[in-house]
């Protein structure tokens, strides 16, 4: 699922060197103490050293670099050094729920309420959306009813919800992205516009003949 996800958002088959080799992760299983969950092991294997997966946006441990902290194993930090998130190895699981601490001087684990394989999957889209993607724009003050109109329209054009979870929705297109996020009534929210990433400049200039989005204010 990595793989198929990452060479969709990249328009390209994977490449070995896009990744860690096997012997890297073993040795780091071996520093640890412990296998490192399927999922998580594909994604460093798969997309490990391509920027665009690893830092545009929130940042991955290299693997080396991955620690243990209240017994979670930490393999994300915010772009702000706000939060993290880390899955508990406890239960040996092969694809663990993911959890989220905001401090990490003073842990307080939230589930996230969704599996790691998932979980990667959906970070994946955000990384190109937040910033892998050079080409943004917006549309603002969209109201609900607009866009509930706009999503029913896009829909017959190819689009495919891809993300839907913690209030944050994604629709994807051949290296498209339309993003949003709603209010706890799952209405659009007031605070943010409809967004759109690209990967080239052609298909932002589409967007933006197509459906009237504008360059970020």
């Amino acid at each position: 699922m990595i793989k198929n996800t990452a060479e969709k958002l990249l328009g390209r088959s994977l490449k070995h060197e896009d990744g860690f080799d096997s012997d890297t992760i073993d040795k780091i299983e071996a520093q640890l103490g412990q296998k490192i969950p399927i999922a998580l092991k594909e994604f460093y294997l798969a997309v490990g050293k391509l920027d665009i997966f690893m830092s545009s946006f929130q940042r991955f441990l290299q693997p080396e670099d991955l620690f243990f902290e209240d017994e979670k194993l930490i393999f994300l930090e915010e772009n702000q050094g706000v939060c993290y998130w880390g899955i508990s190895l406890e239960s040996k699981e092969e694809n663990p729920l993911v959890y989220q601490m905001q401090n990490i001087e003073n842990t307080n684990w939230q589930s996230e309420e969704i599996l790691l394989s998932g979980f990667l999957e959906m970070i994946l889209y955000g990384q190109c959306a937040e910033g892998g993607y050079q080409f943004s724009g917006a549309i603002y003050d969209m109201d609900q009813d607009e866009l509930i109109a706009f999503l029913e329209e896009i829909k017959t054009n190819s689009w495919q919800k891809v993300v839907d979870h913690n209030n944050w929705i994604v629709y994807e297109n051949n290296r498209k992205l339309i993003w949003f996020y709603t209010d706890t009534e799952g209405k659009l929210s007031e605070d943010y516009p409809l967004f759109v990433s690209t990967q080239t400049q052609e298909n932002f200039l589409e967007m933006e003949k197509e459906y009237g989005f504008s360059d970020l204010d």
